[in-house]
């Protein structure tokens, strides 16, 4: 199992070139930010053209999208402040994993995003 890097990500942006559904997102002015969370939606949105394309698994694609929104999460909560959505948003990842992997989460990955990306 691999987070998926920024780069690889932008990598795979430009090859791909989707387009993302932005309609139900959160706005943010800072370009940084909004550029987390689109890496999120792609990974979110795009699953299946990233497992065609890449050498990355579905479980990559997974723990990834949780990384990439606690990233965002973080930031946001740092620079707007609290947003009890978004920690529901964030369970609802860990729910996903849970019930895709069939109860078998790599809960020692998880603690390593949640303490790599401390808020």
């Amino acid at each position: 199992m691999k987070i998926i890097s920024k780069e690889e990500i932008e990598n795979m942006f430009q090859r791909l070139n989707p387009k993302l559904d932005e309609s139900n997102i959160i706005m943010v002015e800072d370009e940084g930010l909004s550029n987390v969370l689109k890496y999120f939606l792609f990974l979110q949105q795009c699953t299946e053209d990233i497992i065609d394309n890449s050498s990355f698994t579905f479980e990559d694609i997974l723990y990834s999208q949780y990384y990439w929104f606690v990233m965002f999460k973080n930031q946001f909560f740092s620079s707007f402040g609290y947003d009890g959505g978004m920690n529901q948003q964030a369970f609802l990842l860990l729910e996903k994993i849970c019930n895709e992997q069939e109860g078998n989460v790599d809960w020692d990955v998880i603690e390593d995003i949640e303490n790599t990306i401390a808020e």
